[in-house]
């Protein structure tokens, strides 16, 4: 067998390899809301299904390798993935937590195996490490073009489903070209015929395996009662849907499997929409608005009842939930109005390139356990934030019952003041006179209506004195600052074992220069 076959094969397996990690993380980062441990975990089942695969592959390499075996490799590793994934989601109760990364580990095996016996069958000649660089380099080459294909092509215009099943017919492809070149006839024709049978199987019954795949996952024993989404929307950027929620008769929007709002603007509604309201008690008539974070877009539409605001800018990652937005005419709203200006972008990189100054900014912030939430909450965001702020400019935003993050917005700004789940920052003081709230508040008009007079949410707006907290909360001994480097909000643990801020590789390199 030619030496530029055996590349290829190494780089096929590479391809496959690191697309069903990709899957792997995504799947488990969408089912546990998006748990900043999951990464980790898929890496270390996926490092141990590998090497026990090698292991595996060492005892199969003392008997004379054929091409035939490799073919079986790709076909078990490809069949046991798709069906892996079709099994989590019927049995989720149990295939989940430590019992899901096992399985994790298992389907690897086989994954693991293909590179060593590739290796062993390909290498011929004298020149064993020349050519064994040549085999992990192709297999590099296909691990990365798996990243670049599948992570950055397939999930930007297909769904999760799709592309499972996309890789599956390509392990399954890659096994039946493979067995061509095996010099047994008989046992090509049978493994050949098999093959063929399975690629056309999967045809027959993928959309019955796959149904309702990601409610499956997401809801578990509940989705009997829930049913299936409303509206879906995936991207590389993550996984978005709406589902009627009958409890809080509301249009509930999740984002990566987790509670992102409801389609509501009323300021006694549900999703707690008064905290966007509470705009009137922090600052006196703030004109320029930066919001990060879109979602289902009820608290723009909610700042845009209002003349006050000359200019909204919103910045939103995901350009997912724009096509989402469009299916509620109130709220699609805000692509109508003037003032507001939707940037398809990350917050950090936005706030680096903005040379614009804001009165306020506002973060309806995801949960504080979840993954990459530092970049939103730490003091390199909030003095970036800061530099884009006006003398009196504050940022608002949702701690999520993280006292870390008072505590970090603590240690950056003068002035700290709670509203319900929300902190406000600034170097200034914040809060202004019942009066002038008032006033403010009247000023938001749906037509002729008004919104926020006569509701309970005023009352409750009105009533809040809004104290410093600044100094109290820096009195606490047991919480920490919220660093990019550190990640505290995330992985903090009570133990300086797990977690010791002079530990981290910051510091390291520090005393290193």
């Amino acid at each position: 067998m030619k030496f530029i076959l055996i590349l290829l094969i190494s780089m096929v397996a590479g391809f496959l390899a690191l697309s069903q990690e990709i899957i792997w993380i995504r799947i488990l980062m969408y089912s546990t809301g998006g748990l900043p441990q999951v990464f980790a975990y898929v890496l270390g089942s996926y490092l141990t299904g590998i090497a026990f695969g090698s292991w595996w592959a060492r005892k199969l390499c003392s008997q004379n390798v054929e091409i035939l075996l490799i073919s079986k490799m790709f076909f078990f590793s490809s069949i046991i993935f798709y069906l892996a994934l079709g099994l989590t989601s019927y049995f989720y109760t149990i295939f989940n937590g430590a019992v899901i990364y096992v399985f994790v580990g298992i389907v690897t095996i086989f994954t693991g195996a293909i590179f060593p016996l590739i290796s062993h069958f390909g290498i011929k000649s004298k020149n064993i490490g020349q050519h064994l660089s040549l085999i992990y380099l192709f297999n590099i080459i296909g691990a990365t073009l798996g990243s670049a294909v599948t992570g950055f092509y397939l999930m930007e215009h297909f769904p999760t489903v799709k592309i499972i099943n996309f890789i599956l017919i390509s392990g399954l492809l890659a096994s039946l070209i493979i067995t061509f070149f095996s010099h047994d006839n008989k046992k090509k024709k049978i493994y050949f015929a098999f093959t063929l049978v399975s690629i056309l199987s999967v045809y027959q019954i993928h959309d019955e395996i796959f149904s309702s795949f990601l409610e499956k996952i997401h809801f578990n024993n509940k989705f009997v009662k829930k049913g299936n989404y409303k509206y879906l929307k995936e991207n590389r950027s993550g996984i978005i849907a709406t589902h009627f929620n009958e409890n809080i008769n509301c249009d509930v929007i999740y984002g990566g499997g987790v509670y992102d709002s409801c389609f509501n603007v009323e300021p006694d509604g549900p999703n707690g929409i008064e905290r966007v309201y509470a705009i009137v008690k922090l600052h006196p008539y703030p004109k320029n608005i930066l919001v990060i974070g879109l979602s289902s877009g009820s608290w723009v539409r909610a700042l845009s009842y209002s003349k006050v605001f000359q200019t909204i800018d919103v910045v939103e990652i995901n350009d997912g939930y724009l096509d989402l937005i469009k299916k509620y005419p109130e709220h699609a709203k805000i692509f109508e109005d003037p003032r507001i200006s939707i940037h398809i972008d990350d917050g950090r990189k936005w706030l680096t390139r903005s040379n614009k100054k804001y009165d306020f900014i506002l973060m309806n912030t995801t949960f504080h356990w979840r993954s990459y939430v530092s970049n939103l909450v730490s003091t390199d965001f909030l003095n970036l934030a800061k530099a884009n702020l006006n003398s009196n400019g504050i940022i608002y935003y949702n701690a999520t019952g993280s006292e870390d993050i008072i505590f970090t917005a603590a240690k950056n700004f003068n002035h700290v003041v709670r509203f319900s789940s929300f902190v406000a920052a600034s170097d200034s003081p914040i809060g202004v006179e019942t009066e002038t709230a008032q006033s403010f508040a009247s000023s938001f008009m749906n037509g002729d209506n008004q919104i926020l007079t006569g509701s309970r949410a005023i009352n409750k707006i009105l009533s809040n004195e809004l104290p410093n907290i600044r100094q109290e909360i820096l009195t606490r001994k047991d919480l920490f600052e919220i660093t990019d480097d550190n990640m505290a909000v995330e992985y903090k643990k009570h133990f300086s074992r797990y977690f010791n801020p002079e530990l981290s590789w910051l510091r390291m390199f520090e005393r290193l220069l």
